[in-house]
């Protein structure tokens, strides 16, 4: 058989996350959060990467996407979440690394706040229904959000680029590519991109002054890597 592309997307986290909302790492019970979160966000991952990787090196062509997060940066949500996402970030990179010279490439994709079925019901819907400052700060974040189809459309995108391995071992925003390929999200929108100092302005109600700022205007690359020098 032949395998073009593969997509590492499956995660069992979600669910586990909200409830553990505002607990410490070590208010929670260390297996069960682990192994919820990382199990197949990460480890199944790896798996699926290395059973793919046989077949792509041989054939001498192939595309990876690990579907990570602006938590493998910074921190969010809680420990082992951004655990998770870091090591996905890593394994792109290093993957790549050694696929490089058989023509696979891979990738790590970072949507931005996606509007998926669970954030619908649970945080959008939740802070009409019981609106408190907290609620309603995540609820705008997320009513800005990708639907589930833009990342979709950012990894077709991906497989159809005859230059994809300029693109290999790197971490790539779907907002990004979205600019680079001239694509929208379902709905016509282009999602809130999170390094765009407009909708960063417009997010915290300085809507006056987000007016005067340019799309163009964005935090580079290097002040986000900055931020989370650990040297």
């Amino acid at each position: 058989g032949r395998l073009d592309v593969l997509v590492n997307n499956a995660y069992a986290g979600v669910s586990l996350i909200d409830r553990s909302t505002g607990k410490k790492f070590w208010q929670t019970d260390p297996i069960e959060t682990w192994d919820t979160i990382n199990n197949v966000g990460l480890r199944n991952h790896y798996i699926c990467t290395t059973l793919a990787s046989r077949m792509m090196v041989e054939q001498k062509s192939g595309l990876i996407i690990n579907i990570s997060s602006y938590g493998g940066l910074k921190y969010l949500f809680n420990c082992a979440y951004g655990i998770g996402k870091a090591a996905c970030d890593r394994m792109a990179v290093d993957c790549a690394h050694e696929l490089k010279k058989f023509n696979v490439a891979c990738i790590s994709l970072w949507p931005g706040p996606v509007r998926t079925e669970y954030i619908q019901e649970n945080i959008i819907k939740h802070a009409e229904d019981n609106p408190s400052e907290m609620s309603l700060r995540s609820s705008k974040i997320f009513e800005k959000g990708e639907t589930i189809e833009f990342a979709g459309k950012s990894i077709v995108h991906l497989a159809a680029d005859p230059n994809i391995m300029k693109k290999t071992g790197r971490i790539i925003e779907t907002t990004a590519l979205a600019c680079e390929y001239g694509f929208t999200d379902i709905d016509g929108l282009t999602p809130i991109c999170t390094r765009k100092v407009k909708d960063l302005l417009q997010l915290e109600g300085w809507n006056k002054l987000a007016a005067f700022v340019p799309d163009f205007v964005k935090i580079p690359y290097w002040v986000l890597h900055m931020t989370a020098n650990k040297f």
